[in-house]
């Protein structure tokens, strides 16, 4: 019974560590730590890098959205409820790990998983072709160049803004 009791534990801890097991073969810095206050760091470190770019890709695709109010609306709507879901999502991934050493790892390997997941659903929407033709990228959501700017009667007033 013991040693069944062991080999479960090894197993969940073993599960636990997937996530950032991959993260850390690409960071040399998770090669470097040597205390789980390090990993953790390294973990931070990595989930904010990818956020940054995140962001960037997210002015790229304001800016890009110059004189569409609606689309930017409906894009600033979808910017706010992916973070609401990216949040709990990963609050629901780490809740067994609440209180223990390696939840901030966990956590922020999760932040920085559905990020990098993000970033890449962001480059494809700003690179989108729909299979190239004049009529296919009319469907994409994101133009590829910024649209003309609307007349001044005609703007709403609406403030694009991150986060």
């Amino acid at each position: 019974m013991l040693h069944r009791l062991c080999l479960k534990s090894l197993l969940t801890l073993a599960a636990a560590a997937l996530p950032w097991v991959a993260q850390a073969s690409d960071d040399p810095c998770f090669e470097k730590a040597q205390t789980q206050a390090q990993l953790n760091e390294c973990a931070f470190n990595a989930w904010k890098r990818t956020d940054m770019e995140l962001n960037h890709l997210y002015q790229q695709m304001g800016d890009r959205l110059r004189g569409d109010d609606q689309a930017r609306r409906m894009l600033v709507d979808a910017q706010r409820k992916w973070l609401s879901f990216r949040d709990s999502e990963c609050a629901f991934q780490t809740l067994r790990t609440v209180g223990a050493s390696v939840q901030p790892l966990r956590q922020n390997s999760c932040l920085a998983d559905l990020t990098r997941n993000r970033v890449t659903d962001f480059q494809n929407l700003l690179a989108c072709t729909r299979g190239g033709g004049e009529q296919a990228t009319s469907e994409c959501s994101i133009p590829l160049s910024a649209l003309p700017a609307a007349p001044a009667a005609a703007k709403s007033g609406a403030h694009f803004g991150s986060r």
